[in-house]
């Protein structure tokens, strides 16, 4: 049993913390934030301890790991912080605000033996672990290219405040949306990847990107066009959808439901000729606690598994993830007028 504690109660921090509090295997023994008010209603209710300092509270308590649920910003020197008290790290996406910083952090997590694990839900998503099966086993024989699109209604009218606004706080469509479409590409397509062209424009920020077109290169042979835009308002929450085409036919997938297009019957998977149709209700949909969605406890499944060394790396690791902060990085690059 691995004892852990959370830093950030937030929106994802109090997700995170029921989700946690029912996964086998590790115990919440604290939890950091700087609501003072919060912290009291949590500490009057709950067993936990509560702190509004988190340097204090990892030297005080007796901990095995920590889950940074904090604003992007702050990602860095709180990981940093942690890793050199040897503890393991949950870290919410994106893994930080810059490539050198993320490198340093997975130097740091290998001189500390330190294991991580970045929160890139869709990667637990039972629909898009079938899509990586399938193209693993060569389901679409060489794939040539792909459609990524993540759409939702953030920013839907003049903005010209808060951290949405602000791209040193983590702000813009890019840092927000896109770490979680570019991720996506890199799980189905692989981490040798570079960026070809991007355009980020505005649409109601004053400061930040809401819409974002990049065309990605992977293994020179992969050619994959990725659409983001947070000022939809066709769209009620995050929908994440992709197209992926080869020489044997082509997938499309969204969350919930994937359609496979084959030239061929493919005998060995019992895929017919034609359009083939599996939901999400096909694949094994079992965890113990559910809460806004399966995918985040395979989540945090996987994250006990990696920090009781039931497995050696985490299906979302920090390497992963820094190459989505390389990429997002080489995007503003081409577009430092936004800067």
């Amino acid at each position: 049993m691995k004892k852990i504690a959370l830093i950030g109660i937030g929106k994802m921090g109090m997700s995170h913390l029921a989700i946690a509090n029912q996964t086998a295997n590790i115990k919440v023994e604290a939890i950091c934030d700087t609501s003072k008010p919060l912290l009291r209603v949590i500490e009057k209710n709950t067993k936990f301890k509560c702190y509004s300092d988190y340097k204090k509270m990892i030297a005080k308590e007796d901990l095995d790991a920590v889950m940074i649920l904090v604003p992007n910003s702050y990602h860095f020197e709180i990981a940093k912080e942690c890793i050199e008290k040897g503890l393991h790290i949950f870290i919410e996406k994106p893994l930080t605000l810059s490539y050198s910083e993320s490198l340093k952090i997975i130097e740091l997590a290998s001189k500390h033996n330190v294991k991580g694990q970045v929160g890139y839900v869709n990667r637990f998503n039972p629909i898009f672990q079938k899509v990586k099966k399938l193209l693993d086993a060569g389901v679409l024989g060489d794939v040539t290219s792909y459609v990524n699109k993540m759409t939702g209604g953030v920013i839907l009218k003049e903005n010209s405040k808060g951290w949405r606004n602000d791209y040193s706080k983590g702000g813009g469509c890019l840092f927000d949306y896109g770490p979680h479409c570019l991720d996506l590409s890199n799980y189905f397509f692989g981490t040798d990847v570079t960026v070809s062209s991007a355009e980020l424009k505005k649409i109601f920020s004053t400061n930040v990107d809401d819409l974002v077109y990049t065309t990605l290169i992977h293994n020179n042979s992969i050619i994959g066009f990725n659409y983001i835009n947070w000022s939809d308002s066709s769209v009620r929450k995050a929908t994440n959808t992709i197209e992926i085409m080869g020489t044997k036919g082509k997938i499309t997938a969204g969350k919930q439901e994937l359609s496979i297009f084959l030239n061929e019957e493919n005998t060995e998977l019992s895929l017919v000729k034609g359009w083939n149709q599996l939901f999400v209700t096909d694949e094994n949909m079992d965890v113990p606690y559910y809460l806004r969605g399966e995918d985040f406890t395979r989540q945090l499944i996987n994250f006990s598994e990696l920090i009781n060394g039931e497995i050696e790396k985490s299906i979302s690791s920090l390497y992963d993830a820094s190459i989505t902060d390389k990429l997002m990085e080489d995007i503003m690059n081409l577009n430092s007028e936004l800067r």
